[in-house]
């Protein structure tokens, strides 16, 4: 009883799985396209694209946000301000190096994500097939570890570099914006975690190895 759970479990996890991976395709060639083509479009129907990317409130290492008082606040406040306030800068725009700088980086990222739901889909298949601790798994443990390491890192500092270079385009703005962070410790925690996981997956197989040759 409890395998037949675990094998609809399982066939569930595929079908989500694939739906997830699908779209993620979808919106990569859509990016893409929408790139290609809307520096066209916008010529010939006046049409407006949104140019977005992560900022943050303020300028410096650590970015901050003046708060002002309407009225004269206790004495024993000498200053306030909110530190690291993030938020998207959506731009209404016709320009396509804004539109394409912006949607390149979400481009990146989709395909990280897209590789990262592939080697997932990959995994729960091995289970389906009643392979689930083939050497191969091991492999795409490991593979999804680097590559969820690879988007933690990257991922925000891509997103950061197109924040940059749009600000660059832009003149000066109120309140004052600076790009957004350049990584994302969440991601990077679980990508050590899984690689930990792959590391005794691994070594589960080569004591089940020795064990058999010693049969």
């Amino acid at each position: 009883m409890s395998t037949i759970k675990n094998l609809r479990l399982a066939r569930f996890l595929k079908v989500v799985l694939d739906i997830t991976f699908g779209l993620l395709v979808f919106a990569c060639v859509a990016l893409v396209l929408w790139m290609a083509f809307f520096d066209l479009i916008s010529r010939q129907t006046d049409f407006i694209g949104t140019a977005s990317v992560p900022v943050t409130l303020g300028t410096g290492e650590e970015p901050q946000f003046e708060v002002i008082f309407t009225s004269d606040p206790n004495r024993a406040i000498s200053d306030a301000f909110v530190e690291e306030a993030e938020g998207m800068l959506r731009l209404e725009t016709s320009s396509s190096l804004l539109i394409v700088i912006a949607n390149a980086a979400k481009l990146v990222i989709a395909i990280g994500l897209a590789y990262i739901f592939y080697l997932l889909r990959a995994l729960v298949q091995a289970i389906l097939d009643g392979e689930p601790f083939a050497p191969e798994n091991c492999r795409r443990v490991r593979r999804l570890g680097y590559a969820v390491l690879v988007i933690g890192i990257f991922g925000p500092y891509i997103l950061h570099l197109a924040a940059t270079e749009i600000l660059n385009q832009l003149p000066t703005t109120v309140p004052v914006l600076s790009a957004g962070p350049t990584f994302d410790i969440g991601l990077i925690l679980a990508a050590l975690f899984i690689l930990l996981l792959a590391h005794i997956w691994s070594y589960g197989l080569e004591l089940e190895r020795d064990r058999a040759l010693t049969i």
